[in-house]
């Protein structure tokens, strides 16, 4: 059982008594670490040690280019981050970088109904590999020959890491628990990725109805490279500022359900056109709200122009 969570008890101590307080303080702690194993351990999912993901290459001058040096800050650079953001900056980290790729990200939160300052959060990071379909898409209309190889399109399978995370000792999303698996092909041909396949060339963009556009949310210069190399932004950062829109006005904990995430995003990174571009999808669902029944965020960029953001309140009917 992982002793690394901060639990705020001092009130159950107070109204019941230091016995009946610890006991609801382990009775909470047993039921979030027993929904964390059983996420994990989902089924192909192998266990990664949690410490092995969080070394010199994850926080390297590449990943936090403005880092202290020398332990002169007493607090990492991705001490404040939100657990979805920190979960692909840890993907990547670890796994060979694709030139054409998707992700689908699903989001849960577990909160302790006895304790809620007792909670956790659930990340799962499927990156899938564009790669291949754009160039056969190429081979349609074009000799092989005249094609570049495969390499340049990416070589690598498609991926899915779990995250357990909680604040722990100063760290919005301390890393509990981590698996891995490769995604089989006849798995990863079928996924969706918000209404088209997750290995499709057409990015989802939600439903087709009255979308209104939205001001980006107010967000800090990201304390991670933001940028990639075609001057757009990384993954991490679209993924940050899609959630950052989402819960820009403040968000109670969803009730956790096993295998229903309320929140989806999707990332495409250079999946669709010749030009570099980044677009981002959410959807939230359930939503708590009478009159609502769906949330859905759009973010798009293209080089050397600024990213536009849309939002859509889908009614409850």
């Amino acid at each position: 059982m992982s002793t690394r969570l901060i639990l705020g008890v001092t009130g159950l101590f107070l109204l019941a008594g230091p016995t009946a307080a610890s006991q609801v303080y382990q009775q909470a702690l047993a039921a979030l670490e027993a929904d964390a194993a059983a996420f994990i351990q989902g089924e192909g999912y192998v266990i990664v040690d949690p410490d092995t993901l969080t070394d010199e290459q994850y926080y390297s001058k590449k990943n936090f280019p403005d880092a202290q040096n020398g332990g002169a800050s007493i607090s990492l650079p991705d001490a404040d981050l939100d657990p979805i953001t920190r979960a692909i900056l840890l993907f990547d980290a670890k796994e060979a970088s694709l030139p054409h790729a998707r992700y689908r990200v699903a989001y849960s939160m577990n909160a302790s109904s006895e304790v809620p300052e007792a909670r956790q959060d659930y990340v799962e990071v499927t990156r899938y590999n564009v790669g291949p379909a754009r160039r056969n898409e190429l081979l349609a209309f074009v000799p092989e020959a005249q094609v570049a190889a495969p390499a340049e399109f990416g070589v690598g399978p498609n991926v899915s890491w779990r995250f357990a995370m909680a604040p722990v000792m100063g760290t919005r999303a301390g890393l509990l628990h981590a698996s891995r698996k490769e995604i089989p092909d006849a798995q990863a041909q079928a996924a969706d990725c918000l209404g088209e396949p997750c290995l499709g060339l057409v990015d989802p963009v939600g439903p087709n109805m009255d979308w209104m556009p939205v001001q980006q949310a107010p967000l800090a210069p990201p304390a991670y490279a933001g940028k990639s190399d075609g001057d757009v932004a990384r993954p991490a950062r679209v993924i940050e500022e899609l959630w950052a829109s989402m819960s820009s006005d403040g968000m109670d904990d969803m009730p956790y359900t096993k295998d229903q995430p309320p929140f989806v995003l999707v990332v495409s990174w250079n999946t669709a056109g010749q030009d570099v571009a980044v677009s981002g999808l959410a959807r939230q669902f359930p939503v708590m709200d009478d009159s609502v029944s769906e949330i859905w965020t759009q973010r798009y960029e293209m080089a050397q122009s600024p990213a536009s953001f849309s939002s859509l309140y889908v009614p409850r009917y």
